[in-house]
């Protein structure tokens, strides 16, 4: 089965029209359509009707997009491993993540990397889109949703969710450290939309506490939410390190019977991937970089408070 009809096939689903997977693989629209064809062909199926000027998916054709994907990627990945073994090491690899996560975690990490470690390149992904992310080319992911068993898997650890709020808000004078869900729904305050994990999971906290949420901004910005709440706008409530020097955070939130409130990242990567081995140990040397990175987060906020 010759490949670049499998590709094409694949461009036409995303895509939806032949002009557009035309443009995005920088061929003919004439030349896409008979390869097309042409797998239809040597397949005996029809994969395509035409419906109001765009292509539909025959039932056989949406059984093949699955299989499709997956022959392509491991294509991908012999042609990847070819050109490492090559060069004796594995020199680039594509990292997804949430903006967020790549923020405040890939792009300080990277810094700390050595010359003959692979140089990694990151995408920025909603979380709904990690998983499929795997099957298109990316070699790791970095997710704040626990990944499908499918893929080779490890936890770097939790972010809590933090309390941002002016110098002159009563718990910044009072030097709290910590808050409840229910001193905290008393507060306005500044939230991200919940298509955020975090939010999600102060959702969840606040439905099991029978708890209901008072005056609320929304704004998926982090940076933009640190700021309003250091202007006196209301109590910020994100997973983010504090944006700016000065800003004052910070007052972990918990459950109201002290549970832990925030996410968990987890980095997940293909267990056919041609370098599970070097994708594992980075992915353990990235959760040590978190715990230490957290660690001395902690002690900079303590220190800013007894100050």
């Amino acid at each position: 089965m010759n490949l670049r009809r499998i590709e094409c096939f694949l461009a036409i689903v995303d895509a939806g029209t032949v002009t557009a997977a035309a443009a995005a693989l920088h061929v003919a629209q004439p030349a896409l359509s008979r390869q097309v064809q042409t797998l239809e062909s040597e397949l005996g199926l029809q994969l395509f009707t035409h419906q109001r000027n765009r292509l539909q998916l025959t039932p056989a054709g949406h059984e093949l997009v699955g299989l499709a994907r997956h022959l392509l990627d491991t294509a991908r990945s012999v042609k990847s491993a070819a050109h490492s073994w090559s060069a004796g090491c594995v020199r680039k690899l594509k990292l997804a993540a949430t903006p967020a996560t790549i923020a405040g975690l890939i792009a300080p990490f990277i810094t700390t990397l050595d010359a003959d470690d692979p140089l990694i390149l990151t995408q920025e992904a909603r979380p709904v889109q990690l998983h499929e992310m795997l099957h298109s080319g990316t070699d790791m992911v970095i997710s704040p949703t626990h990944m499908s068993e499918d893929f080779a898997h490890m936890r770097l650890g939790a972010v809590p969710l933090r309390a941002y709020v002016s110098h002159d808000h009563p718990w910044a004078l009072a030097r709290k450290t910590v808050v409840t869900l229910d001193e905290l729904v008393r507060q306005p305050l500044l939230l991200h939309s919940n298509q955020s994990i975090a939010r999600q999971e102060l959702d969840m906290a606040m439905s099991h506490a029978g708890l209901a949420y008072g005056r609320i901004e929304e704004c998926d910005q982090a940076m933009t939410i640190q700021a309003l709440a250091a202007n006196g706008r209301g109590v910020g409530v994100v997973t983010d390190p504090p944006g700016y020097p000065g800003w004052h955070a910070k007052v972990r939130v918990e459950g109201n019977a002290s549970e832990f409130l925030g996410i968990t990242l987890h980095a997940a990567w293909n267990h056919q991937h041609y370098s599970t081995q070097t994708l594992g140990s980075l992915a353990a040397r990235l959760r040590d970089f978190m715990l230490a990175s957290h660690a001395l987060l902690e002690q900079r906020l303590m220190e800013a408070d007894v100050g």
